[in-house]
């Protein structure tokens, strides 16, 4: 204890300075390695229009790598956003979006879709 009490200010300052330093590069190591935390993260909408049984998917799915609607590829731009037609079939639908990362890491999102062709009207359902 009197070794640690008998230092002088400039040691102190070199110290914390270092201390500061290793802080710093810590909290950078970790905002660039973050996405390796939080996986996949997907976020869509289902547009519809009156009178028409088309629908379009709109979203983001952030680190995926690979994407599929209902089993089906599609394609996403360097920064995870899609859009992507859909019809819908008269009764209940479950629309299926599934997610890959690059490290082999799946995520999905479902909707339960109910379509009436007579009200032409989409009740939509998140999982």
């Amino acid at each position: 204890m009197q070794r640690i009490k008998n230092k002088n200010i400039k040691w102190w300052l070199g110290f914390a300075s270092c201390m500061m330093l290793f802080v710093i590069i810590g909290i950078f190591a970790y905002t660039k390695t973050s996405f390796l935390f939080k996986g996949i993260q997907i976020e869509a909408t289902i547009e519809h229009k009156d009178d028409t049984p088309l629908a379009i998917i709109k979203g983001k799915a952030k680190n995926a790598t690979y994407i599929s609607l209902n089993g089906r590829e599609i394609f996403i731009d360097r920064d995870g956003s899609f859009s992507e037609p859909i019809a819908f079939i008269p009764g209940f639908s479950v629309v299926t979006i599934d997610a890959t990362d690059k490290f082999g890491k799946n995520k999905e999102k479902k909707f339960q879709v109910v379509y009436e062709k007579s009200l032409g009207t989409v009740a939509m359902l998140n999982n």
